[in-house]
């Protein structure tokens, strides 16, 4: 985790930082950091530092952020001294990055909008477009339970029923913290050659609604319970891909609106492309 958040302090700082030098002389209070006239604000710092981290990584990535800040102005003056200077290119680069940002922000506080979507128009989609929904792999709806140490009430009761989604709801499996990759509970539809070997053996063949377990790997056991299979090039169901029609409709919105929105302002601007001066 800390080497993650390092990452972060070095690489999303590095532009506000150049706005942390400028400006009127702060309070006594406010400086976090100095290198001569460029001051490190505690308003600053603040706001680059996510509020969701824990008190230890919090002070962590504040330290990481400061002493950056500090190591850019001290080694920038000390180019600057020796007589290094940015290049046109980098200098663009620069004023580029600040229109960017400017730019985006715009976009973003004009484009709120939800851009709803109609059911008759996610039903079309799924029609016109079944190429785009059917499956490149065999694949199987799957229900996972997993347990560090066999639980005999459970597994009892596991080999009474034919529901293993209904044992993990009842006895709140599903909200058991697990330390391998898949959750307890309904892992929807996933593709056979990307489940563990042992998994595979197990359901192998087998007909849908089985319970299959214990199955033992070298961390832990493991109920499994094929609810359905598919095969490769079959056609994914309607409610399967629904939220993903819904949100391609809403991008491909979007993106309209933006398209229309730049049309619009290049107008208003009296904007110009001069291709055949380069190409």
């Amino acid at each position: 985790m800390r080497i993650h958040f390092l990452r972060m302090a070095v690489i999303f700082p590095a532009a506000a930082m150049l706005l942390a030098s400028c400006g009127s002389n702060p309070k006594p209070g406010e400086i976090v950091a100095r290198v001569g006239d460029a001051y490190l604000t505690r308003d600053m710092v603040l706001s680059l530092t996510p509020e969701s981290l824990e008190r230890e990584d919090r002070e962590f990535f504040i330290h990481r952020i400061v002493e950056q800040w500090v190591d850019n102005q001290v080694l920038a003056r000390k180019a600057a001294q020796e007589g290094m200077e940015l290049s046109p290119r980098e200098l663009w680069q620069i004023s580029n990055l600040e229109t960017d940002m400017l730019a985006s922000k715009f976009l973003d506080s004009k484009m709120r909008a939800s851009f709803p979507v109609a059911e008759r128009e996610i039903d079309e989609y799924y029609t016109s477009n079944p190429g785009q929904f059917k499956r490149k792999m065999d694949e199987v709806h799957l229900v996972h339970l997993y347990f560090e140490q066999l639980d005999n009430a459970i597994v009892n009761e596991i080999r009474q029923s034919k529901s293993l989604p209904e044992v993990i709801k009842k006895n709140y499996l599903d909200r058991q913290v697990n330390r391998i990759v898949e959750p307890n509970g309904d892992l929807g539809y996933v593709p056979v050659e990307q489940l563990r070997e042992k998994f595979k053996q197990a359901i192998r063949g087998a007909q849908s609604g089985g319970i299959y377990g214990p199955i033992r790997t070298e961390d832990g056991y493991h109920f499994l319970q094929v609810l359905d299979r598919q095969p490769a090039g079959s056609l994914k169901s309607l409610e399967l891909v629904h939220d993903e029609i819904a949100t391609r409709l809403q991008i491909a919105r979007r993106h309209d609106a933006i398209k229309t929105l730049k049309e619009k302002i290049r107008q208003e601007f009296d904007a110009e492309t001069h291709y055949e001066n380069i190409l």
